[in-house]
């Protein structure tokens, strides 16, 4: 469960770090003299003589129909910024020179090849993607909390069995362990709190709650033999631990049956 939530949570990070750069990116992205472009136009309202004319300050190296419109590729070597209008859209492109930026004390050699300028570079499929990771992970959460929501009751048992099959009897806490157990089982099968609390305060606790009326005196007799034992520093033998533990089991199985009766 504590790896989904991390997956989750990366997901969404990712996706918000995705959304943030998708707009540094077109705020810091330079394009320079002779370098190609690439402009994909959506809109089926211009003809390809205007489409031409709209960029008529540009060299159009090429121009392809695509199904949403035109797909331009073009370049210059005039600096300055250029503002298209496209529809109610706005395209600015502001053409710099490499020499101007370029700190150099000797000759400068141009490049003779051609450099391809990705302005169109399309983050739609990855951020299509981190959604979808996000949604299906959040889904995914969703559901184990809702399932551990629905079926913590009926599980309790079982964990506090898996619990308490695992304790040592030769351990200094066995008891504090013991203890421990009883309290996360009623804790979690009746949805009360009791965690951290004395043996009258835990019976005042559960008092209330009808299907562990018949219990209360075993409980309380149980709880008060571990106190007992725990504080009073007297020597116990392994065989009273083993009785402590095998009434306590007893104790919490009758309780699981006498619940099972009641449905």
């Amino acid at each position: 469960m504590r790896k989904r939530k991390v997956i989750f949570l990366i997901s969404l990070i990712s996706l918000l770090l995705l959304i943030s750069s998708m707009t540094i990116s077109a705020e810091e992205r330079s394009i320079y003299v002779g370098d190609l472009i690439n402009i994909e136009i959506e809109t089926n309202l211009y003809s390809e003589d205007d489409i031409r004319n709209k960029f008529k300050d540009f060299e159009i190296v090429d121009i392809k129909d695509t199904d949403k419109g035109y797909l331009l590729t073009l370049r210059s070597f005039e600096t300055g910024k250029k503002t298209i209008q496209i529809d109610n859209n706005e395209i600015e492109i502001e053409i710099k020179s490499t020499l101007e930026e370029i700190d150099r004390d000797k000759i400068y050699e141009g490049d003779e090849g051609t450099k391809s300028y990705g302005f169109s570079f399309n983050y739609s499929y990855i951020f299509y993607l981190l959604i979808g990771i996000f949604l299906i992970t959040g889904c995914i959460s969703l559901w184990q909390y809702i399932k551990s929501r629905k079926t913590g009751p009926a599980n309790a048992f079982i964990i506090f069995k898996k619990a308490t099959d695992e304790i040592s009897l030769e351990e200094r806490d066995c008891f504090v362990t013991m203890t421990l157990n009883l309290k996360n089982y009623l804790q979690t099968k009746y949805s009360c709190s009791i965690r951290g609390k004395t043996c009258n305060e835990i019976i005042a606790e559960i008092s209330s709650i009808t299907v562990l009326e018949p219990f209360i005196p075993d409980i309380k007799s149980w709880l008060q033999m571990c106190d007992y034992y725990k504080f009073t520093g007297v020597a116990v033998t392994t065989e009273q631990k083993q009785e402590l533990l095998i009434r306590l089991v007893e104790i919490v199985e009758k309780i699981e049956q006498a619940k099972e009766v009641e449905v």
